[in-house]
């Protein structure tokens, strides 16, 4: 993200804690001077504008270990306090109700926010998502109880028994609810997007890491020059879980075309003569 007043004084804006079920890591996503000593590998044979989470050697995903395969996921926004044993920079979460409170955000618009991060992702690649409730969601969104830096990402994962790719178990979004949150861009880069954000923050819950080169949304740096996922953004989702599906027409019953792919059905019904 952009970089702070207090750079080089190892505060981190945003960052990510990645942990199995024994091992805790803690990842470098600072605002201030790029990836630091904590910093994760790339993955071999990824582009430079797009990184995969490298845990344990390896790649890790939702769903399959093989990559390249589609998957669903859930998601929530916390209704209560959430405890994480072992975390780091983030050990719980609660309501975010005094966040949206203090940036003057309903949680209707908030929770608008939210899906729309969440479509970012599904329309570049095959990974799919759906609200649950926050006791069974894959991918859990709160406010910090202890806040600092500006917005975490904890990803739990357990290795491959296969040696593919490492299955995500659970990610938890956790933003700062001292720091300013706004909808929409203004020119204000103290004052970060919840959309541009919560798309950041979810690449890393689904597994992306941040580029080697600026100019992806997954860059560590915030600026308000698009608010949309970038050709890299995009290819590093795809190479963890595929394309969208085209399209593929199933039936046409009384002149309606059913269709289904992309994680949508769609029908379209033609005029009659």
């Amino acid at each position: 993200m952009r970089e702070p007043d207090n750079a080089g004084k190892g505060d981190s804006e945003w960052g990510f804690l990645l942990t199995t079920r024994a091992l805790i890591f803690l990842g470098a996503l600072a605002s201030c001077a790029g990836l630091g000593a904590g910093a994760l590998p790339a993955s071999a044979g990824t582009l430079t504008d797009y990184r995969l989470l490298v845990l344990g050697a390896a790649p890790v995903k939702w769903g399959s270990s093989v990559l390249g395969t589609g998957t669903a996921v859930s998601y929530a926004i916390v209704s209560h306090d959430t405890a994480f044993e072992g975390a780091r920079n983030c050990g719980a979460v609660g309501s975010v109700d005094e966040l949206l409170a203090s940036s003057d955000t309903s949680r209707l618009a908030f929770v608008g926010e939210v899906a729309g991060a969440f479509a970012a992702w599904s329309a570049a690649a095959d990974i799919r998502f759906a609200a649950a409730p926050p006791d069974e969601a894959d991918i859990l969104i709160g406010a910090q109880l202890a806040p600092r830096g500006r917005a975490f990402t904890n990803v739990e994962f357990v290795a491959s028994a296969e040696g593919g790719a490492g299955r995500i178990t659970r990610s938890v979004i956790c933003l700062n609810p001292l720091e300013g949150w706004k909808v929409g861009f203004d020119g204000n880069l103290d004052v970060y997007d919840f959309r541009y954000s919560l798309i950041h923050e979810i690449g890393h819950a689904i597994g992306l890491d941040h580029p080697g080169v600026p100019g992806e949304l997954m860059d560590f740096r915030y600026l308000e020059e698009f608010s949309e996922l970038q050709a890299g953004d995009r290819a590093g989702a795809v190479d963890l879980y595929g394309p969208v599906p085209a399209p593929v027409s199933v039936s046409s019953i009384d002149g309606a075309d059913i269709s289904i792919g992309g994680g949508a059905i769609t029908v379209r019904i033609s005029d009659a003569d």
